[in-house]
């Protein structure tokens, strides 16, 4: 299988070997350089069946420097090797083999049509759901969604305001225009905040239906009855950086007004229905209120410092 220009990095943090280890030799493959940023796990046992693997490094941190911190680790390995794009997944993604493949392909499709594209990634099915993910453009008075049911064949990339982060292809001369990952946000939201800063930059991103990977998103989830909507769980302890996070970006200038103001609409939602239905609303309570007020601690992000 071709080898592409491309450095992919795992953020692990206790992974499960098994799925990890599958993730790693798939991107063996079709990427000429893999990196597993561990952060800090507390059984590294599972490092050394990696590093028996020809073409894989191994970066342990001492400190848990989250989904940012990991990424933005991933990037400095690329500029190392001289990588024309960076991608980076969690540790339970599951993809094919030649999705690096597809995603380059595609990307020098879009660059060929003169688009300035800073990034392009797959279209997400959710394992708990089953569901696929639509790619969305955040409008008012209500969000565009592109599903692959209502495309043609022939258009399988579409421009999206957003992808998440895990299979998320990026150049790294885009990068180095926009900066990498903002690391205050830590976990959540940071590939928000990057696809934010790529637009206002003057960027494209794109999703990508003819590539696709799975994950778990979240840690479990409820169906709201007569919607196809589902609400999704967290621990505490996400729940403060998602409010903390949120909050945040409602106050940054390069920020999607219409995704605010949606993004707002359905955190009040949730967090309704969350102290109605479930368990420990003490918690929640005490979480969201300490993220709130952590945020006005948040500096805004400098590009200069990537």
């Amino acid at each position: 299988m071709q080898k592409n220009s491309v450095c992919a990095g795992v953020v692990a943090h206790n992974p499960k070997v098994a799925e990890l280890t599958s993730l790693v030799k798939n991107l063996l493959g079709s990427a000429e350089w893999v990196v597993v940023i561990d952060n800090d796990s507390s059984d590294t046992r599972y490092m050394e069946c990696l590093r028996s693997l020809v073409g894989v490094t191994v970066i342990r941190n001492a400190s848990n420097r989250g989904v940012s911190g990991g990424i933005n680790q991933v990037i400095e390995r690329a500029r190392e090797v001289g990588a024309q794009f960076v991608v980076a997944f969690d540790q339970d993604t599951q993809i094919t083999e030649d999705l690096i493949n597809v995603l380059v392909s595609d990307f020098h499709g879009l660059l060929e049509y003169g688009a300035p594209v800073a990034a392009i990634g797959p279209a997400v099915t959710d394992d708990y759901t089953g569901y696929t993910l639509p790619f969305v453009r955040f409008r008012l008075p209500s969000n565009t969604r592109y599903s692959r049911e209502a495309l043609v064949e022939s258009q399988q990339q579409v421009e999206c305001d957003f992808l998440i982060s895990s299979g998320c292809l990026m150049s790294i001369q885009a990068i180095e225009e926009i900066g990498g990952m903002n690391e205050a946000l830590f976990i959540d939201n940071v590939d928000l905040e990057w696809c934010f800063r790529a637009r206002r930059t003057g960027y494209k991103i794109y999703g990508d239906f003819s590539a696709g990977i799975r994950q778990q998103i979240g840690e479990s989830y409820t169906r709201i009855p007569f919607t196809n909507s589902v609400i999704r769980y967290h621990d505490y302890a996400r729940n403060y950086y998602m409010t903390r996070n949120r909050v945040w970006l409602y106050r940054q200038g390069h920020t999607n007004t219409a995704w605010i103001v949606h993004d707002l609409f359905r955190f009040i939602c949730k967090f309704m229905y969350l102290l109605v239905f479930k368990s420990n609303r003490l918690g929640l309570l005490k979480s969201s209120l300490r993220g709130i007020i952590d945020s006005f601690d948040m500096k805004p992000y400098d590009a200069s410092s990537s």
